[in-house]
Order: structure tokens, then C-alpha cells, then sequence
């Protein structure tokens, strides 16, 4: 009787290990990988697509006008290595052509001065019709998308020329062309020089307009209050080179505490206006009407104390509102000066003309990384945003000052 119980018992044993071990692999199965990098955009048609991208590759979804979700996968051409996940500093751009016809989604990494995978799909084939990398090689310090030039099915990449030695070559701007399938449409990239590489010349690449936008913010030997005003221009990204007229602050008798010192965040809705974005305050300036308009967002009173936008501004396909993301930060321990500890990311979204705030998306929580675009039509403003490892979509009435 009591070998027959011990039977029973290693029998019981046995099974329960067996259960085990087949729920451990089964959770481990399910484990969610780890998300490297998130981007949306809105096409002028109203589909939108949202890319997520992890340590196997990235998942690109489409969602037409009408609801239906087309999903497409690409591997990641830069694979991360173990060791480096969770410490490397993922990119992730999307855009979409004038003509709702074509999306362009770009991943970067920090690896070996930055390489850059780019992956087209048709939206009327509803497959992938084209992939390639752009690295250092290419003639680049650091690759990124930039977007699709202005009116065309071209695919502009960007970046700055490196020097002889590896460095970065500051005032010098690079672009390349491509076709949808990755054929490159020139010999050598289209370089324009912005800066003699004394001052500080913060600049955005707007292919959409066909512009490199670039603030001239020079920095002299004295109190922040009398710093000499910077002055705002653009060049053509590619073609003929054009230079803008220069928004000059001094015309508007703006004093510098009026102004930005130096911007960390742009957008462009449309040829001669720029959003730019520095701490927690707007501005959004006409070029040809030497005019600019200013907005400063409420800030919290209490924890967290510091907040400051971080990343490039996105707008809506008809140019009427954007949304900016801004960085909430705390004093962390030992509380010392500058010594700030990272607690999430909110959304701010404006309406541009006139420049005022539409909401303020909050977000508590230090989830990163965060994705996020806006859109505008038929009354209704509608945001993507990629946090706590999901995408959200919300719709808000929209009710526009004229």
C-alpha cells in the first residue's frame, strides 16, 4: 500500500513539473518585447498609420478613412544587441505624400555614428514596396527621414556632412533623394551651409516645403536679458538654392525676454510660418508679414517642477493645429542643483492661427518611449498616442476661434 502511494505521489510530482514547466514556457512565449521606438502620422486623406518598433522589427499600421486596419512587418535591418537594449537611443519618423498615396517610415539608431533603415508602403497595394539603409557611409554623420519633397514621390534624407577626422561638420546641411523603392535620384547629396560655425544655429529640415529653416542664436558676454536677438530664415532644401527673407525681432521692437534663446522644438504649416518651441512657451512666426504671435503654457504648481518641450511639433494635413510634446521633470535625490529625474511626457495641443491652446493631454507616468500625431476635419480634432506600451486614439470636439 505504501509503495503504491509513493507511485501515486512521484506520479503527482511529475505532472505538476510538467504543468509548470509548460506554463513557464507558455508565459514566456507571451512576453511583450521590448519597444525601442513609436511614430504616427495622418495623411491629407484622413488614414493614418502608427509604427511600433521593438528589438525584432517594426510593425507598421494602416487605418483607411472608412476603419479598416491593414498591418504590415518589416525586420530590423540594424538588429539591437543584447546588451544594448534598453540603452541605445531609438529614432522613429512616418510621413505620408501630398496625395494619401505613399507612407515612408524611418528607424534610427546611435550605433556607429547612427544608421538609418527607411521602409515605403503603397496605401493603394497595401504592401511594402521598398527598403534600404542609409549609413554614415553615405556621406552623413547621422542619417534621418525627413519626409517626402514638396509635390513629388521623392523621399528626402538628411543629416550633417562628417568632418575628415569623424566628427560633425555644424552649419553644413545634407540632403539626398530616393525613390519609393530606394533607387537614390542623385550622384552626391544637395549640401547647404547655414553657419560660419561660430554661433549657435539651431535648424529643421522641412521637406514638405521644401525648406531648411534656421534660427541664428548668438551668444555674447553678458546677462541672458541682453543677449542680441535671433533672427529666423530659410534655404531650399534641394533644386536651385533660394534663401527666405529674415524674420528680424528688432522690426516688432521685441525686447530679448520676449523671444527664445535657443529652440528645441519646430514645425512648418505651411512656406513662410514656423512654430517654435523653447521651455514652455510658443511662438509662431510669419516670415513675409515680419509678424509673430506668442503663447506661454500653464505650468504645474507643484510637482513635477520643471517642464520643457523636447521634441519636433506635429500638425494637422490642413495646417490648423499642432501638437507639442513637453518633458515633465523633478529634482531627484540628493536634490541637488540640475540634478532632474525624467517623469513623463504631455501633450500640448494648439490651434495655430490665432495661437492659443486647445488642450492638454497629462501623463503622469515616466512611460517611454512616446509617439503621437494630431488630426483635423469635420469639427473634430482627433490625437494618436503611443503610451503604456499601447496606442491610444481621442477624439475632442473641436470648436476653432477664427
Amino acid at each position: 500500500m505504501s509503495e503504491r502511494m509513493t507511485q501515486l505521489r512521484t506520479a503527482v510530482v511529475l505532472l505538476a513539473f510538467l504543468g509548470a514547466s509548460g506554463a513557464q514556457t507558455e508565459v514566456r512565449s507571451q512576453v511583450v518585447p521590448h519597444i525601442l521606438a513609436a511614430c504616427a502620422a495622418f495623411a491629407p486623406n484622413g488614414t493614418s498609420g502608427t509604427v511600433t518598433v521593438d528589438t525584432v522589427g517594426l510593425s507598421l499600421e494602416i487605418t483607411d478613412p472608412f476603419g479598416k486596419v491593414t498591418r504590415l512587418t518589416e525586420p530590423l535591418r540594424y538588429p539591437v544587441p543584447k546588451l544594448l537594449v534598453g540603452q541605445l537611443r531609438y529614432g522613429c519618423e512616418i510621413y505620408f505624400d501630398d496625395r494619401s498615396e505613399l507612407i515612408a517610415v524611418g528607424v534610427s539608431n546611435g550605433i556607429f555614428g547612427r544608421q538609418l533603415q527607411i521602409a515605403v508602403a503603397d496605401l493603394k497595394a497595401l504592401d511594402l514596396i521598398g527598403e534600404w539603409g542609409v549609413e554614415p557611409q553615405s556621406g552623413f554623420f547621422s542619417p534621418s527621414l525627413t519626409g517626402f519633397l514638396e509635390g513629388t514621390t521623392s523621399i528626402a534624407v538628411g543629416g550633417e556632412p562628417p568632418t575628415q577626422t569623424g566628427g560633425t561638420r555644424h552649419g553644413l546641411f545634407a540632403t539626398l533623394l530616393f525613390d519609393p523603392t530606394g533607387k537614390q535620384l542623385m550622384p552626391t547629396a544637395t549640401t547647404r551651409s547655414y553657419s560660419d560655425e561660430t554661433d549657435l544655429f539651431p535648424r529643421y529640415a522641412d521637406p514638405a516645403h521644401n525648406r531648411l529653416w534656421f534660427c541664428r542664436c548668438v551668444v555674447v558676454s553678458a546677462p541672458w536679458s541682453r543677449q542680441p536677438l535671433g533672427c529666423i530664415r530659410s534655404i531650399t532644401l534641394a533644386g536651385d538654392e533660394q534663401r527666405s527673407p529674415e524674420f528680424m525681432p528688432s522690426i516688432q521692437g521685441k525686447k530679448r525676454t520676449d523671444l527664445w534663446f535657443l529652440p528645441t522644438s519646430f514645425a512648418a504649416p505651411d512656406p513662410d510660418t514656423l512654430l517654435v518651441a523653447e521651455g514652455n512657451r510658443l511662438w509662431r512666426v510669419d516670415i513675409q508679414a515680419q509678424s509673430m504671435d506668442s503663447l506661454a503654457l500653464p505650468t504645474r504648481a507643484h510637482f513635477p517642477s520643471l517642464s520643457a518641450f523636447a521634441q519636433a511639433a506635429t500638425i494637422s494635413p490642413d495646417g490648423q493645429i499642432a501638437a507639442v510634446a513637453f518633458d515633465l521633470s523633478a529634482l531627484a535625490f540628493p536634490y541637488l542643483v540640475d540634478n532632474y529625474a525624467y517623469k513623463g511626457t504631455d501633450i500640448a495641443v494648439v490651434q495655430i492661427r490665432p495661437l492659443r491652446l486647445f488642450k492638454i493631454i497629462r501623463d503622469d507616468r515616466a512611460s517611454n518611449p512616446i509617439g503621437f500625431a494630431v488630426d483635423h476635419r469635420q469639427g473634430k480634432v482627433t490625437i494618436l498616442i503611443y503610451r503604456k506600451d499601447h496606442w491610444e486614439r481621442d477624439d475632442l470636439a473641436a470648436s476653432l476661434q477664427p
